[in-house]
């Protein structure tokens, strides 16, 4: 992309912790884009395997890369650095294991310019590893949305539409949405305490069905999904978190869905917790899980006290009954 609105500045922030056997490929798909005004930002979290070695040699050979060693803090605490330092009127995220096609970039900066919004988002795609899928399998197919009208998506019945919300790495959002908003760190999960924040803050979100990031189902993958007793606090305090700020807010919009996504992940989790081989004190979390069950649903009966919402929430009580008894 050469001439119009080149002057504009990307940064992109890739938080990197033993990923050797995939960081090559993830940086050749970055330094290789069609837009080329961009700022690589490389934040090696204290790797102690090879990965600090590939990004140097890179950062030899490309300008555009900045490299921060830090110690071993998670990706959070990476990302964050890289906000900070961060010069791009943009700013967009990259796993260290995934990598997006050559016109992601060109593609969602002409969206955001032309339908003048705060996010463009594109679809990720699953990919297995060493499996290189750089095609575009859907149209365009532009949509348009308001702050409110995105976390309606977000927080609504379709778990696709969900996970392709929530994630951040899809994205490319201007840079002053960033103020004041931070990763959490010491957290196993960490998108879904930031994104909703980020939409918040939006006047318009501009979205493609294009298949543009490439999400590698990895052995590491598979190993940092491992459920563990964190996960089910990490993700009981985001729906606190959200439910709380949609009440401060005003978002009465969501706040029903909230609830709803609340007591549904509450079976989920009941069900991950009894099958995970790394939590060991399963009862307490059991009875961590159940708690938080009968608080929300005292709380959405309280709000919610008519037919249409007794009928709802009477199959998930069923539901979260058949699970604990399980």
């Amino acid at each position: 992309m050469k001439g119009e609105n080149m002057e504009e500045l990307i940064s992109i922030i890739i938080p990197v912790y033993n990923k050797e056997k995939y960081i090559r490929e993830t940086i050749l798909s970055v330094i290789n884009q069609s837009y080329s005004n961009l700022e690589i930002i490389i934040v090696n979290d204290g790797s102690t395997d090879t990965s600090k070695e590939i990004c140097m040699e890179f950062q030899k050979k490309d300008d555009r890369i900045k490299l921060i060693n830090t110690d071993n803090h998670g990706a959070g605490h990476a990302r964050n650095i890289g906000i900070d330092i961060a010069k791009g009127k943009y700013i967009s995220f990259i796993d260290a294991d995934d990598y997006v096609d050559r016109e992601y970039f060109n593609i969602l900066y002409k969206m955001i310019i032309k339908y003048e919004a705060d996010i463009a988002e594109c679809k990720y795609i699953r990919v297995k590893q060493n499996e290189n899928n750089m095609q575009n399998k859907k149209d365009d197919n532009i949509k348009l949305f308001n702050n409110i009208q995105k976390l309606e998506i977000l927080y609504g019945e379709d778990v696709s539409e969900y996970v392709n919300s929530v994630i951040m790495c899809n994205k490319l959002f201007k840079r002053e949405l960033f103020e004041n908003i931070y990763y959490p760190e010491n957290r196993v999960i960490d998108d879904e305490f930031v994104t909703y924040k980020l939409i918040y803050k939006s006047k318009k979100i501009v979205t493609t069905d294009r298949e543009l990031y490439f999400y590698v189902q990895s052995v590491d993958s598979v190993m940092r999904n491992n459920f563990k007793e964190k996960r089910v606090i990490d993700t009981i305090d985001v729906y606190d978190e959200v439910y709380k700020f949609s009440m401060d807010n005003n978002i009465q919009e969501i706040q029903e869905e909230v609830l709803i996504r609340y007591l549904k992940y509450c079976i989920e989790l009941a069900h991950k917790t009894k099958l995970s081989k790394q939590i060991h004190k399963k009862d307490k979390v059991i009875k961590f899980i159940q708690d938080k069950f009968e608080e929300k649903k005292k709380l959405y009966y309280d709000k919610y006290n008519n037919a249409v919402a007794n009928s709802k929430l009477k199959q998930i009580e069923i539901d979260f009954k058949n699970e604990i008894k399980k």
